[in-house]
């Protein structure tokens, strides 16, 4: 784990990147930030979170690092170790935690539980999408307040350049840098299950409703249709080795949300 701060005093805030390590942009944004001539009000904390994997250029070493939280100090598995690491040095702050992934339909915030603190932090991404992750669990923002980004297809320069974008906007939003910010006000999604399976071409489009009774998935010409209405959420084809994506609904405004 590499650990920096920008500023002086005791970070309020923490930039986490690369939890998978092979999703970088976190790490590109980063820099370009301590490139430039900011102007810093609040110190700021970056953590490289899976140095090991980052390096080796894989997304984990043993398992993920999401699904490890909250960790074992004494594990022989490397991620939850990491996890233990990693969950200390964001104690007590607010993160961004920033991603990459291989399905379309990015950028979007995730939050884990849509509570009115995790929607302000979401707003302050100026994204305007943002899905709640609670059936899954897991992840750096289960055990400190924050919210995770999807910055665009696993890790070309338009993710690096979107992640520097909403980095840029998120710290400009809670004061932590000078500069205007944008305060959108996105839609909510929650999700609800998953759908499993290997080997199949997800034919949908994220975040646009599947009917009941609609194919939006393939295997050998064989056609997987929806049970439900449902809203696709990181679905993809080559994303994961066991499941499409996640189902979800669509829960309204992120004032809907608070208000229900």
């Amino acid at each position: 784990m590499h650990v920096e701060t920008l500023g002086h005093g005791r970070p309020e805030y923490t930039l986490v990147a690369c939890v998978h390590g092979d999703e970088t942009c976190g790490w590109h944004a980063f820099n370009r930030l301590k490139a430039a001539d900011l102007s810093i009000r609040r110190p700021l904390k970056f953590v490289l979170a899976n140095e090991r994997a980052f390096k080796l250029g894989v997304r984990y070493c043993d398992i993920d690092l999401n699904r490890a939280w909250p960790g074992q100090a004494d594990s022989a598995l490397h991620e939850e170790r990491l996890a233990a690491r990693l969950r200390h040095e964001v104690e007590g702050t607010t993160v961004l935690d920033i991603h990459s992934t291989e399905s379309r339909g990015c950028p979007f915030a995730i939050v884990t539980g849509a509570d009115a603190a995790s929607l302000r932090l979401a707003r302050s991404t100026g994204l305007d999408r943002v899905v709640d992750m609670s059936w899954l669990g897991g992840g750096v923002t289960a055990s400190t307040e924050g919210v995770a980004v999807e910055c665009g297809y696993h890790d070309d320069e338009d993710a690096a350049t979107m992640a520097h974008r909403i980095a840029l906007n998120f710290l400009a939003a809670e004061g932590v840098i000078d500069g205007r910010a944008v305060r959108s006000t996105p839609t909510v999604y929650r999700v609800t299950g998953e759908e499993r399976g290997a080997g199949f071409r997800f034919v949908g489009e994220n975040f646009r409703r599947v009917r009941q009774g609609e194919v939006f998935a393939r295997r050998d010409g064989t056609p997987r249709r929806a049970d439900d209405d449902f809203y696709p959420v990181l679905m993809s084809t080559h994303g994961y080795a066991d499941r499409i994506g996640f189902r979800a609904e669509r829960v309204g405004t992120v004032t809907d949300a608070i208000a229900g």
